[in-house]
């Protein structure tokens, strides 16, 4: 038994050595809803690990919008699935993200993770905008000055072009695919490992991952 567990760690070992970094990127992109239960376990429980592990192999596109609707292309504002909270929620994070154009993927993770977390613009509250070192008052004028109800006009359209079944939905360079989307919801990182083959990233979470399956 000494001898095995010897033999699969300098196998692990090995294998981290040998393992290069990609060649490419994958562009993801999450289509989710502010105030959707489905959407707070997968960008708190799939994505931001993920995104945590794997920032330096994806471009990530956030667009929070979902199963809601314009009404009258805008003018009599959006009807959303879990209310009219959830239509705020989503318009606070279109422009938070917007104002967010020039920051990292992980920095907008972190913030859409913490508006999920505590439901927080959805009630008016912008400390997760604050937070981020993004000023409430910039938000506000985005959503009084017409901006918030264009993006949320844009996230629709985007939002369209999938005809998601399920909130949340993602796509991979530009693709739906039904197994990759049932795979995501569970395991996102293996479903991104399986692609990004030669990471080191995806081979030391494998790897530490068997580590301790040994160890213990």
């Amino acid at each position: 038994m000494v001898y095995i567990k010897s033999v699969l760690i300098l196998l692990i070992l090995a294998a981290i050595k040998a393992s290069d970094h990609v060649s490419h990127n994958l562009y993801i992109s999450v289509y989710y809803e502010s105030r959707c239960p489905d959407s707070r376990h997968f960008v708190l429980r799939q994505l931001k690990p993920a995104m945590d592990l794997l920032s330096s192999h994806i471009m990530l596109r956030l667009v929070p919008f979902g199963k809601s609707k314009s009404m009258d292309n805008g003018y009599g504002g959006f009807e959303c699935q879990h209310g009219p909270s959830e239509c705020l929620g989503n318009m606070v994070q279109s422009c938070t993200l917007d104002l967010m154009q020039s920051r990292t993927d992980i920095e907008r993770v972190n913030y859409v993770a913490c508006e999920m977390k505590r439901y927080a613009a959805t009630n008016g509250d912008f400390s997760c905008v604050e937070k981020a070192n993004v000023s409430p008052s910039k938000v506000n004028a985005c959503i009084a000055s017409g901006r918030g109800t264009q993006l949320q006009l844009d996230a629709e359209f985007y939002t369209k072009l999938v005809h998601p079944k399920f909130i949340p939905t993602i796509t991979i360079d530009g693709i739906f695919n039904q197994k990759t989307q049932d795979e995501a919801q569970v395991d996102l990182i293996g479903t991104l490992c399986a692609m990004l083959k030669d990471t080191t990233s995806c081979a030391k979470y494998y790897n530490n991952m068997a580590l301790q399956y040994i160890l213990f």
